[in-house]
């Protein structure tokens, strides 16, 4: 009886959900669900399976029998509960294969009946498989008996529904888990849409100031300065034109950006004349790093409007960008009025605070923006994970 209980055990243990072909009820313990779902992995967790219940039927039958051998006593239970477990477990399989997509359409009344069937078969056939291979013709040939089919098949059973009720359990959990990363991703792609919207409404507000003040200043120099005016014209076409490419999408490139900024400079440039001049240090293998857009112009902007323009003698402003291991390293430096002259004035638009909380929404704690007073001037640094990477 004892050898008879520990292979019904394994006779609904090994089997496999017909609603997902390719899980183990070896998964409900949660170690077990890190490894990626195959054919190859399953015959190694029926293995285990079998092994396992194997060694605890071994142990009751060693407690009831303390003189038998040890080692004949797990011997004799490897090798049944194995031919048993491998024998449900290619019943299931093969049954999956078959009819997998019908059943997992049906009640739990008629699965659990499919369970049950395989499980008796795979248990009759492993007694067979397994009292042949150890040559116990009297064991074989009880497993044909009235009385040893009647204990076969209750047992089957009663274990069958039981392991029924694991799998429809863990399938539960599945679409619980299913449901939860549905979830999870809707809201994250919500929280992005929500970001882009609040970026495009910001940017909204500022493109129409620049713009304004451009043409502004085109009208004032189409009289005495005809070549200026067409010049300013035309870097605020393609302005323009890299814009639309640039900031309509959720992410740009770093080479996009720089080519935006350098337009934005040649405009800005033509309207201070001597006053202001750029330079722009990016190497070429960094350009189609991606990049949220509008994370350097906003700094740009503010160093020309409150370090620069106000500065008689007006300066100069650089671009960098570097690698730093594992970190993307952006700097704006210009030796304007300095970090205090931007601190006294009332800033609108999109700045530097907005700038700081952008970063934060997108990156957490993983990104970082410092200002530093140059005396003269100002350097704003901002330190990103590298794209280029992960």
């Amino acid at each position: 009886m004892m050898r008879q209980t520990s292979v019904e055990a394994l006779a609904g243990a090994c089997g496999t959900d017909t609603s997902q072909p390719k899980a183990h009820p070896l998964e409900i313990i949660p170690f077990f669900r890190r490894f990626r779902p195959s054919q190859f992995r399953n015959i190694i967790y029926t293995l285990i399976w079998d092994t396992g219940l194997a060694l605890i039927f071994s142990v009751f039958a060693l407690v009831f029998d303390p003189h038998a051998s040890p080692l004949r006593v797990i011997w004799v239970n490897f090798v049944i509960a194995n031919c048993i477990g491998f024998l449900i477990h290619g019943g299931f399989t093969v049954g999956n294969h078959l009819l997998g997509p019908i059943l997992s359409r049906q009640s739990f009344a008629i699965r659990t009946l499919y369970y049950s069937v395989v499980s008796v078969l795979g248990v009759f056939a492993g007694y067979w498989l397994g009292f042949t291979l150890l040559t116990w013709r009297e064991a074989r040939a009880s497993v044909f008996s009235a009385q040893g089919a009647i204990t076969i098949l209750l047992l089957s059973l009663m274990i069958s529904a039981i392991i029924a009720s694991i799998f429809f359990a863990r399938e539960r959990q599945a679409k619980a888990e299913a449901a939860f990363e549905r979830e999870r991703a809707r809201v994250e792609t919500a929280e992005r849409q929500a970001q882009v919207a609040q970026f495009k409404l910001l940017e909204a507000q500022i493109e129409p100031h620049f713009l304004y003040n451009t043409l502004a200043n085109v009208i004032s120099l189409i009289d005495g300065h005809p070549s200026d005016a067409k010049r300013m014209v035309e870097r605020l076409i393609e302005y323009l034109r890299r814009a639309a490419t640039t900031t309509g999408a959720a992410e740009a490139t770093l080479g996009r950006q720089i080519e935006l900024l350098r337009a934005y400079l040649d405009i800005i440039v033509l309207r201070m004349g001597d006053r202001l001049s750029y330079r722009i240090d990016v190497p070429g293998e960094l350009a189609a790093l991606p990049l949220p857009p509008m994370l350097i112009q906003p700094v740009v902007e503010n160093a020309i409007k409150h370090g620069l323009e106000p500065k008689i003698a007006g300066g100069t402003v650089r671009v960098q960008a570097r690698r730093e291991g594992a970190t993307l390293v952006l700097e704006v430096e210009d030796n304007g009025l300095g970090f205090r002259s931007i601190r006294s004035k009332a800033s609108t638009g999109l700045g530097l605070a907005n700038l700081r909380e952008r970063l934060a929404s997108l990156y957490g704690g993983r990104a970082r923006m410092e200002i530093e007073d140059r005396a003269p001037g100002t350097r704003v640094t901002i330190a990103l994970p590298d794209p280029g990477s992960t």
